[in-house]
Parts: C-alpha cells; sequence; structure tokens
C-alpha cells in the first residue's frame, strides 16, 4: 500500500510535535520541511531524517504534491500560506489560529470546499486524555445534565523572565487581536464550544493587571450562553500558579481536570447518606485521584511524553480520514464555529 506523504512548513518547536507524532504512522512519510531559516529547516530535515529542506515554500510545493501539508508557522504567515496550498488542491492541518482574521477564514473556507481540499486546525484538547473521560462521564450519564462548564486557563506571562514581555524579541501574538491572550483563545474557543454548542450570547471582559507591562492586556473573562448549556470561560496572565482547569458540573457530579498535568482529573459526586460522611468520602475519593494523576504526570515527564496531550491522536485521526477518504475529524462548520468566537471574544462591542 502507498504511503501517504506530507511536508512541514515553518520547523519551530510546534512542528517538532507535529513531526514526532506523524514519526509514529507507519503509513506516512514525511518528504520536505521548509523555514525562513536555511540552518533551522537543515537542522529539522538532520533531526527527524527528512530527505529534503527548503526556504521557499512555493518551491517545496512545485517538488512535492503531498498528501497533507502542516502549516506551523507564525499566525501572521497561517493565510498566505494556506491560501497557495488550498488553491493548488493540498490539503491542510494549520496551526491555531488558524487565522488572525474571521473575514480570511471564511476565504479559506470557500477555497477548501471549492477544491474539495480538508481544512483542518490543530484542536488537539478535544482529543486530550481528560477531555475525553469527561465527555464519557457525560454521554454515559454518570454526570447527569449538563448545567455549566467553567475553562480557566493561568499563565503567568507578565513575569521578568516571560518570553512574551521580552521587548528584544518581540512574540508574536503582539500581533494578534486580543494580543499575547489572542494566542490562547482558539483552545478555549473550541473547548467550550465542545460542550455548549453554537454560541447564543457573549459577553466578555478585558483587563491590564499589572500597569508596568509592554501587554495592552494580561486578564480575560467571558460569559457564554450556548445551545446545550451555559460557559464561564477566562485566562489570566497574572496568576503564579500556573494550569490549565476545565471543570464540567452536572446534576450527579462534577469532573474536573488540569490540562497541564494529564491524567490528572478529580470527580466529586452526590452520594446519598448522612452528609458528613458522605463529605469525607468524597474528599477521600477526589484526593485519591489527584495523587494519582499527580504520580502519573510526573512519571509522563520523566519518560518525555509530548505535554501537547491530544496532538498525536488527532495527527493520525487526520491521516486516517485522508486514507480512508472520509470526512476530516474536526467538522469545517465547528472550525467555522469557534474561529467566529474567537472572533466575537475580541469585539469591543461585546465587552462590558
Amino acid at each position: 500500500m502507498r504511503k501517504l506523504t506530507s511536508v512541514v512548513i515553518g520547523c519551530g518547536a510546534i512542528a517538532r510535535e507535529h513531526l514526532a507524532a506523524v514519526q509514529e504512522l507507519n503509513n506516512v512519510e514525511v518528504v520536505a520541511v521548509c523555514d525562513l531559516s536555511a540552518a533551522r529547516a537543515e537542522a529539522t530535515a538532520e533531526r527527524f531524517r527528512i530527505g529534503k529542506w527548503y526556504t521557499d515554500y512555493q518551491i517545496m510545493l512545485h517538488d512535492w504534491r503531498p498528501d497533507l501539508v502542516h502549516i506551523t508557522t507564525s499566525p501572521s504567515a497561517h493565510f498566505s500560506v494556506a491560501k497557495a496550498c488550498l488553491t493548488a488542491g493540498l490539503n491542510v492541518l494549520c496551526e491555531k489560529p488558524i487565522t488572525v482574521e474571521y473575514r480570511d477564514f471564511l476565504l479559506l473556507k470557500q477555497l477548501a470546499s471549492e477544491n474539495r481540499c480538508m481544512l483542518m486546525e490543530n484542536q488537539n484538547l478535544r482529543y486530550h486524555s481528560s477531555i475525553r473521560h469527561i465527555q464519557h462521564l457525560l454521554s454515559s450519564g454518570q454526570l447527569g445534565e449538563l448545567l455549566e462548564v467553567q475553562i480557566y486557563f493561568a499563565l503567568n506571562v507578565v513575569g521578568p523572565a516571560s518570553p512574551y514581555t521580552d521587548q528584544n524579541a518581540p512574540h508574536f501574538g503582539l500581533g494578534l487581536r486580543g494580543g499575547i491572550i489572542g494566542d490562547f483563545l482558539p483552545h478555549i474557543a473550541y473547548l467550550a464550544y465542545v460542550f455548549t454548542g453554537p454560541v447564543i450570547d457573549l459577553r466578555t471582559t478585558w483587563a491590564k493587571h499589572t500597569p508596568n507591562s509592554p501587554l495592552p492586556t494580561d486578564e480575560f473573562r467571558a460569559l457564554i450562553r450556548g445551545q446545550r448549556t451555559n460557559a464561564y470561560a477566562a485566562f489570566s496572565g497574572n496568576s503564579r500558579l500556573n494550569g490549565y482547569w476545565v471543570r464540567v458540573c452536572g446534576t450527579k457530579m462534577y469532573a474536573e481536570a488540569n490540562l497541564l498535568e494529564p491524567p490528572r482529573i478529580a470527580v466529586r459526586r452526590f452520594r446519598p447518606g448522612e452528609p458528613a460522611v458522605m463529605s469525607l468520602m468524597e474528599g477521600i475519593s477526589e484526593s485519591g485521584a489527584i495523587l494519582r494523576g499527580t504520580v502519573a504526570a510526573f512519571f509522563r515527564k520523566l519518560g518525555g511524553t509530548s505535554s501537547y496531550d491530544g496532538l498525536p491522536q488527532l495527527i493520525a485521526d487526520t491521516y486516517r480520514a485522508l486514507e480512508e477518504k472520509q470526512e476530516q475529524p474536526v467538522p469545517l462548520q465547528e472550525i467555522d464555529e469557534t474561529a467566529n468566537l474567537v472572533d466575537r471574544f475580541t469585539n469591543p462591542e461585546l465587552t462590558l
């Protein structure tokens, strides 16, 4: 059976995660990589034993017609590179955010539809082991009826050693709508969408907590009313305790995960009986789950397991869909919904 072929455009840190995931697939061969830096492109090709490297992606696409193009450049280049690929009839898996402006995404969506191409955005947290576990609790009825979703991302982006505030090497996120926070909004948007469904109403607040920071804002909050349930979403750039907590509340239990420490997940359920005793039992159960998850996360890190939980599965499913000529794993309409939600997050008219 013929192997599927792919190329990678952009050889930064996230490209290495893509390449490591592809190397685990027996039916795929990366035939070339490309980066504006010849040194980086050559080093990446050597590290992953790839035969060809380029500094001009248009020349690379002229030499090869791969089954899939991985776009792992900075976000400002996503639109132009994806447009060239789709115009040439090539399938695309693009890093998030798929475009800086929503109107540009709509153009890419139209091109993909016209040329019958796959246009995927890396939404790896849909495949995160903890998110899959919570979805199972929900679909199996163990969670009960869905009441609310809470998403809280805390990352200290204003600290003295933060790469996000280094004025000698400006971070690409500064060019996004929402600034540095804009780099994280796609994850927040599609995670919220997974549980809320299409968004009916939305209100946001933006703030600058650290006055001497070069960042325009460092705090974000959103209240989302969806077709299935409501969500509270937040990003804090000032917390010294980093974490990515997702709590899903139902009528029978709630489940909470820290996505930065898979597979750490805690559940607290309703138990009939004497309240003090039941509370003790739940506390013991929850503590045990956290301890087991923390120990497992520690050994995952010692073993060199990627911190991008879900990305290998998303990539494997993408290639499987290509090989079996199936629909793409994340439907294009859902990518549209979440890209639109990111656009609405940064709409001043929706800010309280």
